[in-house]
């Protein structure tokens, strides 16, 4: 069972198209889609409420943060430690009917978490092909901006990848921490900001698992729609850089070189 979790507020047309390219991806696969509706002023909620495997959760406002709202609506899907749980964002569109399906074939073994090839909207540039690590500075998207190419085609393994498209099991996503709630899941107190990163260090430090990237995608995101819109994330930056660094502080590595001087580095063969 695939359970698939996004988050939106207004911005009707783009989960309309979301769903538009999203249906052949799915087919075959038994799955649900639950919408957290962050209390839209547009006709989100009338549409939404008629597709079917698709339940839509209505939320008081827009106050919640990625996290908390990711965890409200994971413990309202409730699903089984064995279920797939795909973390998707309302800004996305599929350009082939075989991303998921690729994106699942990597979920085995000891890898907890898969990622996948992002490309900027109506574009052939990358938007995301994983997430590295420089030796000063902050994570960051590898090859952002560069032009699609082979390369960006191979499944790899990396420290984190982001949570625009993100793949994992229901037990993996309920351990990743402990919030002070005492609800599992993100880290609720990062604020629309390093919380995938959070994510992907704490499964590989706690949990000993994986993480991959899938390049074998055709998947277009508009990049924080809603963000641009309110860009909260920029007013609490200090506080979640603060609190990324307290938390992981030589705990990761130091890998752009790595990644871009060896094409090869972390291949998936």
């Amino acid at each position: 069972m695939l359970n698939i979790l996004t988050l939106t507020w207004n911005k009707s047309e783009k989960l309309c198209k979301l769903k538009e390219s999203m249906m052949p991806a799915l087919d075959g696969i038994d799955y649900t889609w639950f919408i957290k509706d962050n209390a839209s002023k547009d006709d989100t909620v009338e549409k939404a409420s008629t597709w079917a495997d698709t339940k839509v959760v209505k939320y008081k406002d827009n106050l919640q943060n990625f996290s908390q709202g990711m965890n409200y609506i994971f413990n309202v899907a409730s699903p089984k430690d064995n279920d797939l749980v795909l973390l998707l964002n309302n800004d996305i569109t599929f350009g082939d009917n075989s991303s998921i399906k690729n994106m699942i074939s990597l979920l085995k073994g000891n890898v907890g978490v898969v990622g996948a090839k992002l490309l900027y909207t109506g574009t052939h540039k990358i938007q995301h092909a994983g997430v590295i690590f420089p030796n000063h500075g902050l994570p960051l998207n590898y090859r952002r901006g560069d032009q699609d190419d082979v390369v960006a085609n191979h499944n790899r393994y990396f420290q984190a990848v982001t949570g625009a498209v993100m793949l994992m099991k229901a037990e993996t996503y309920k351990h990743i921490t402990k919030n002070k709630s005492g609800i599992g899941g993100l880290c609720e107190e990062l604020i629309w900001c390093f919380d995938d990163i959070d994510a992907c260090l704490s499964i590989i430090n706690n949990q000993e698992k994986k993480i991959v990237y899938c390049g074998n995608t055709k998947i277009f995101h508009d990049e924080s729609a809603s963000l641009k819109e309110n860009p909260v994330n920029k007013l609490f930056m200090e506080h979640n850089v603060n609190i990324f660094r307290n938390k992981w502080k030589g705990k990761y590595l130091n890998d752009l070189d790595k990644y871009t001087t060896n094409p090869k580095f972390n291949l998936i063969t």
